[in-house]
């Protein structure tokens, strides 16, 4: 028997499912999509200042290189300060102030991610306020307050400000020889040249500054810098934009210069940083005229950005470098032609104890990520850039090496160096010892592997501080650097004197190191410093090297 309730009851389902939603009830918000006009909150991102009432002007995310702009309008007869704040991962933030007509109102390119200037009459009313991150990666605020003349020094401590309006440009003005300084410089490294920038910067021997720069296609910029007399001893290292080191300025007496040439456009940052002092110095930058690149001294340091010949010339050229530090002539353990977009494996027998493996790139070729593995698999060292140099430590062995390009295809050669004379106990832990030796290198700390020093094994976990005790006699300074094998990652050093006074803290993704010295005449008589270690997460072990040097450059290392 059908029933005949059932098509009814189907009618009714149906036409419930098709009825309006029930409508919210009053006191619910009503959802939302889409663009949200207004201002981020300044209680957010603007540090509360005592006293002060900064408005954020914009908000924006980036990595190094990329910009956060406001146009801001002030009123002709006050002054305003504009501030950038940065989010934890960003680790140095640069900011400008710029008339319409593109003048110069400020600058803060100070090693730091708070910086502040201030801007007084007179100025435009309308002005262009630009941070920069200059390194690390995250979000990145700007804001401005208007403040009178009267008030302005006060504000201008209370957030910080560094040097008020026209300050460094006074000094530059009544700096002793500046132009004769660099018709001598230039005399002597040949060549024709344009004048790029002329810019003051503040050193500090407690932190580096960073400073950005770019190259055209085919040009070289030459780069000089002429410390004041507050600082001594200033190191200036030059910077791929994946932040290999690619060389380290010569000196020129005090001052410090060095050429960089590129076939292709380039972006490089330079680090300067005294070893004693806060001062100032003077960075000048030139570009060469066209065609004069081959009219500069032989004699000059000149750093190539990417390889410009063959692989027969780039080896040649490499195995002079380290026949120079007394290597023997190397064994080509792989060559080949690197195609864009597809990985290649490359089987390689290795020796007992420390080898170092050159990767050596003929042009065009631009830019390599290689791995090398044990049998089982295991990582062994992994580097990426210009030239990777991978280091592997432990028994003799088969591995294998993949390897891609970052950029452009071209040939290559893989040369294999030994590496005797090292401690063992890197041959226990190859993956921490792979990177301690290549931050180590690279960093231009030592010339061999074998100058590594002693090394210090610990166990780092995140729930507890290694120590390590060091000594620093006055006079000295120390170079620790800290690695780390698998098992954890975000590795901290931290270098304390006994009574808790911190001489420096760094932080890596599996490497890091401290620079510091004693020669201050404050620091005591102790000579006994502690090195304090731990990971973010997980457990590894950490290999730890430190080594005593006196408080002047470290000599130019080889680009590579």
């Amino acid at each position: 028997m059908t029933d005949r309730r059932a098509p009814a009851l189907l009618v009714a389902l149906a036409l419930a499912a098709c009825a309006p939603a029930p409508a919210p009830k009053p006191n619910a918000p009503p959802a939302r999509f889409g663009k949200v006009e207004g201002r981020p909150s300044a209680k957010n991102w603007l540090p509360p200042t005592p006293g002060s009432q900064a408005e954020v002007l914009a908000v924006e995310g980036g990595v190094a290189g990329d910009r956060v702009t406001s146009l801001l309008e002030v009123p002709e007869g006050d002054c305003t300060i504009a501030i950038a704040r940065a989010t934890s991962s960003v680790d140095d933030v640069d900011l400008f102030a710029y008339g319409e007509d593109g003048a110069v109102l400020g600058s803060d390119e100070g090693s730091d991610k708070a910086p502040a200037l201030l801007v007084c009459p007179p100025h435009p009313r309308r002005m262009l306020i630009m941070a920069r991150i200059a390194a690390g990666h995250g979000m990145v605020a700007i804001g401005a307050e208007r403040v009178s003349v009267r008030d302005a020094e006060r504000a201008a401590s209370a957030y910080g400000v560094r040097y008020r309006p026209g300050e460094i440009a006074k000094r530059m003005t009544v700096w002793p020889g500046l132009d004769e300084k660099l018709e001598q410089h230039r005399r002597r490294i040949g060549g024709r040249w344009i004048d790029l920038r002329r810019v003051a910067v503040p050193l500090d021997a407690r932190t580096p500054t960073r400073v950005s720069a770019s190259i055209d296609a085919e040009r070289c910029l030459d780069v000089l810098v002429a410390p004041s007399d507050e600082v001594t001893a200033v190191d200036v290292t030059l910077l791929g934009d994946d932040g290999a080191v690619l060389g380290r300025a010569q000196a020129e007496g005090r001052d410090r210069s060095l050429i960089v040439c590129s076939p292709l456009p380039a972006s490089v940052s330079l680090e300067l940083r005294p070893h004693l002092g806060v001062g100032l110095a003077v960075l000048m930058l030139s570009r060469s005229d066209e065609g004069s690149e081959a009219d500069i001294d032989a004699d000059a340091l000149r750093l190539d950005v990417f390889a410009f010949g063959t692989v027969a010339e780039e080896r040649k050229r490499h195995d002079r470098e380290q026949a120079a530090l007394g290597y023997p002539a190397p064994r080509v353990a792989a060559s080949g032609t690197l195609p864009l977009g597809r990985r290649l494996s490359y089987p390689l027998e290795l020796p007992d104890g420390c080898v170092r493996l050159d990767w050596v790139s003929g042009a065009p070729l631009r830019g390599v990520e290689a791995f090398l593995y044990a049998p089982d698999g295991a990582l062994w060292a992994a580097e990426r850039g210009k030239n990777p140099r991978l280091f592997r430590c432990g028994p003799r062995s088969s591995a294998r090496l993949d390897v891609s390009s970052l950029s452009r295809p071209g040939p290559f050669a893989l040369e294999l160096y030994p590496e005797p004379g090292t401690p063992k106990v890197l041959d226990k832990h190859p993956l921490a010892a792979s990177r301690l030796l290549a931050r180590m290198t690279a960093q231009g700390l030592v010339a061999t592997a074998r100058q590594v020093g002693a090394v210090y094994e610990s166990q780092l976990t995140s729930t507890a501080l290694a120590r390590q005790a060091l000594t620093l006699p006055f006079g000295r300074c120390l170079d620790v650097t800290l690695a780390i094998g698998p098992g954890a990652s975000n590795v901290e050093l931290r270098l304390v004197r006994a009574d808790g006074t911190e001489l420096g803290l760094s932080r890596g993704q599996d490497a890091t190191g401290l620079h510091a010295c004693a020669v201050d005449g404050t620091s005591g008589t102790a000579p006994e410093v502690i090195a304090e270690m731990r990971v973010i997460a997980g457990t590894a072990t950490g290999l730890l090297t430190a080594r005593q040097v006196d408080p002047r450059p470290r000599e130019p290392s080889t680009a590579r």
